[in-house]
């Protein structure tokens, strides 16, 4: 596969580092029945999980919550999208013989019954397995407390579940673990942290991804493209990847094109937020232009472009913005963490 493979790694061998965090997932599988991977996006949560369950030879079932349909979820969505995974499962078609109102052909597997009972029952019956729900805070959207579920599986089963999110935040406030009245209060659980490369590494990354490629990009490029990307391993391999397969060998073309894909992204994360996204975008505005910019410089910006903004609304409106890790809090103020987020937000953003 190689490097610069855009698609989630499966193998140590293009897995690049992260030696540690890999020994840290297995760990945490290995001793608690909860395992959460968090980090912010293209920072590689896909590639260690599948990495190191293919390494460990388990049986799970892959739950992306990222291609659930947009707006408010029914058990509908979530069981066609489970289908469709158990469905690539050779395992699970002799298992779905045992279990009452599951069927199995060549259409793959199907529910008889399409109701959050149903979904219970199957996921018991994943015993020895693991469960992963990637960006697994996309299930608040749904009126079934998916955190109640998981919490039963924790007790009942045994099943090991493993759930990953970029939106930090989000991903606890969806599993409420620090709530005394939440389902998973209490429980233990194991979490991996995965962090962008030092500049070290991440140089590795892309003289070692270039030599696979049988390349030698000059010198300057590289440690320009350091600057730009900041360690951030899906970047890198972006950017690898455009040079290497599509002939771009123009890094600002480069950065330009991630850009736009960033910019996409936010646009769609922006638009739950309703008529109230203009105050958001202001806040993303400032926050990329003055790289931070403190409490005060972003309500006076705000104000400036919306009218006035009651405090706690700003502070509800940062929170969440930081929740969804669009947003990090430092010694210095508040800045936009992703390099690429933050000047698509500079270029496109007109707030």
């Amino acid at each position: 596969m190689g490097y610069f493979d855009p698609e989630p790694k499966t193998r140590r061998t293009d897995f690049f580092d992260y030696e540690e965090q890999l020994e840290e997932f297995r760990r945490g599988l290995k001793y608690s029945k909860l395992v959460a991977v968090a980090g912010l996006r293209r920072y590689g949560k896909t590639s260690l999980i599948l990495t190191a369950l293919n390494e460990m030879k388990a049986e799970y079932v892959f739950f992306d919550c990222r291609l659930l349909p947009s707006g408010m979820l029914s058990i509908h969505d979530v069981i066609s999208l489970l289908e469709r995974e158990l469905s690539r499962r050779s395992w699970f078609r002799s298992l779905a013989e045992t279990i009452e109102g599951v069927e199995v052909g060549g259409f793959g597997v199907r529910f008889r019954r399409r109701d959050f009972s149903t979904l219970v029952s199957v996921l018991e019956r994943l015993e020895g397995r693991v469960l992963v729900l990637d960006e697994v805070q996309e299930l608040r959207r749904s009126r079934y407390r998916f955190d109640s579920l998981l919490a039963h599986l924790y007790d009942h089963a045994d099943v090991k579940v493993v759930v990953s999110g970029s939106q930090i935040g989000m991903m606890y406030r969806f599993l409420r673990v620090e709530n005394p009245s939440a389902p998973l209060f209490g429980r233990p659980f194991y979490t991996v942290r995965l962090r962008p490369l030092g500049r070290g590494p991440a140089r590795e990354f892309l003289l070692r991804g270039f030599e696979q490629e049988g390349l030698e990009p000059p010198a300057d490029m590289v440690e320009e493209a350091l600057d730009l990307f900041d360690g951030v391993i899906g970047w890198l391999t972006y950017f690898g990847y455009s040079y290497s397969r599509l002939g771009v060998r123009d890094l600002r073309s480069v950065l330009e094109m991630a850009a736009r894909l960033a910019y996409e992204e936010l646009s769609h994360a922006l638009q739950i937020y309703g008529v109230a996204r203009p105050r958001y975008e202001a806040v993303l505005k400032i926050t990329a232009e003055r790289d931070p910019a403190s409490w005060s410089e972003i309500l006076r910006y705000v104000e400036s472009r919306v009218g006035r903004v009651p405090r706690n609304t700003l502070s509800g409106i940062i929170k969440n913005l930081t929740d969804m890790g669009l947003l990090e809090k430092t010694a210095e103020g508040y800045r936009v963490p992703d390099p690429v987020l933050r000047h698509a937000v500079r270029t496109f953003l007109k707030a």
